[in-house]
């Protein structure tokens, strides 16, 4: 969609803030300025000026004018807040995924497990025992297998996000809860507010469900900006705010509690439903599990809804596709889109997990993958920057296994010389719909680091010094 007038002035003023023309704290042309510099009206000035200060970009110092923002590099971390009437998921994004998820290839793309850190022997040992259930053949309950939503239900609670076993919907894993839940409280339409970079799979969703968005950048150290959100959301006025508060895929990024109470408080006053992906929060580096974002909105049984959405694809098997969304007030809503697609949700599955967790070795198994994670993690980028004599950005995860990797190479290009290596990367250009991750890439480290393993990454690191890029201190 072409861009206003005030729209390219703000786009060009802001590219270079980006490239340093105007630095920190530094005072920008006036209006009147402004208006003989780019040969504008002095209304497109002032709306230009306008959406830079409503992005972070510039401030106004009273009777002395407009200044660059301090701190500026923190503010330039991600997209804009932009705004897409439609979504388009094109064939390009189908074609990178095929390359990404190639069995002949080290997938060091794709965000799964890899089958060394999932409980292979107890999993068959909990099927073969839900093999001797009578009832394992039939249909089961629509709304899943009742002792496990009782299981889910208690440990939901443990985190602060209590709901009661009737209360929560069972589905064929994470994505498809996002989309009931979305199914739930949207329509054609519609706006939805989504942070930047975020995972692939829920552009697909957006799209097929026909509605806007606005991405909002990621902040260093906070997760979002909640004065850009606030702004944002009398612009935009979106029904949903969609979201992985803790250790978003592909960043690994945490939401602060303060950010989350904040969050939850702006979504509860302006009416906007919250849908929170959780799959990455058991998967926490530090500390104690951290809180969904959903926990800290008002326990009130009108005004807007949440839904917590999670699955056992990250810690137990992808291949068992059993997933759940949690939700106070949407229940309803969400058991009636469920009885339009199916009649009951896998039952041997169901019943084989329920087997699992009665050992209680679910917390023990993620003890384990947290340890082993954080050791991949942090050994990965230690090898990577060793490697790559400095040239790689990396941003350290808080929890999760996967890696967001910054470098002067193009992402897509670079998908192809590493398919020449034999091994598969996530170029950044899926993770976003502006093409701001273009020189960004995620890495699995889940794959582990076995001696042919390493040789790989070694020689995928040493791209980046034989094209003789500049040396960087990150």
């Amino acid at each position: 969609m072409k861009k206003t007038k005030y729209e390219q002035l703000a786009l060009d003023l802001r590219n270079e803030i980006e490239s340093g023309f105007y630095s920190e704290n530094e005072k920008i042309p006036s209006l009147r300025e402004i208006q003989e510099l780019k040969s504008c009206s002095l209304t497109t000035a002032k709306e230009a000026y306008r959406i830079l200060e409503e992005e972070g970009f510039i401030y106004v110092r009273n009777k002395t004018g407009y200044y660059v923002q301090k701190n500026i590099n923190s503010v330039i971390f991600g997209p804009q807040n932009e705004f897409y009437e439609s979504v388009e998921a094109d064939d390009r994004i189908q074609q990178i995924m095929n390359t990404v998820m190639d069995p002949k290839l080290i997938s060091f793309g794709a965000a799964i497990p890899s089958e060394s850190y999932l409980p292979i022997r107890e999993l068959n040992s909990s099927f073969k025992k839900a093999l001797l259930h009578r009832d394992i053949f039939t249909y089961g309950d629509l709304q899943g297998n009742q002792q496990l939503r009782e299981w889910l239900a208690k440990r939901t609670s443990l985190y602060s996000y209590r709901v009661t076993f009737n209360q929560i919907q069972i589905t064929s894993g994470c994505t498809e809860a996002i989309t009931y839940s979305l199914l739930a409280v949207t329509e054609p339409g519609d706006t939805v507010i989504v942070p930047s970079p975020i995972y692939v799979g829920l552009f697909q969703i957006l799209e097929t469900l026909k509605l806007k968005v606005v991405e909002i950048p990621y902040r260093i150290g906070e997760g979002i900006n909640t004065t850009e959100f606030e702004k944002l959301i009398k612009r935009h006025k979106p029904k949903v705010f969609l979201f992985a508060a803790n250790f978003n895929n592909p960043n690994g990024i945490l939401f602060t509690d303060g950010t989350k109470q904040e969050l939850a408080s702006l979504c509860y006053q302006n009416g906007i439903h919250l849908i929170e992906d959780d799959i990455y929060g058991d998967l926490y580096f530090h500390g104690e599990r951290p809180k969904p974002l959903v926990s800290f909105f008002p326990q009130t049984s009108h005004g807007p809804k949440t839904f917590l959405c999670s699955s056992f694809s990250k810690t137990l098997s992808p291949g068992l596709r059993l997933g759940w969304v949690a939700t106070k007030t949407g229940i309803q809503s969400i058991s009636k889109i469920t009885r339009a697609f199916k009649i009951s949700e896998n039952h041997p599955t169901q019943v084989a997990i329920v087997e699992f967790l009665k050992r209680q070795t679910y917390e023990r198994h993620l003890k384990f993958l947290r340890s082993e994670y954080k050791k991949l993690s942090e050994d990965t980028i230690r090898l990577l920057i060793n490697h790559s004599d400095g040239n790689l950005k990396i941003t350290k995860p808080d929890g999760g296994f996967v890696l967001w990797i910054e470098s002067a190479l193009d992402g897509d290009k670079l998908l192809l010389e590493a398919k020449k290596m034999g091994m598969a990367i996530a170029p950044g250009s899926l993770f976003g719909l502006s093409k701001h991750w273009n020189h960004f890439f995620r890495l699995n480290v889940s794959v582990g680091q076995s001696p042919k393993i390493r040789e790989k990454l070694i020689q995928f690191a040493n791209r980046f010094q034989k094209n003789g890029n500049r040396k960087k201190t990150f």
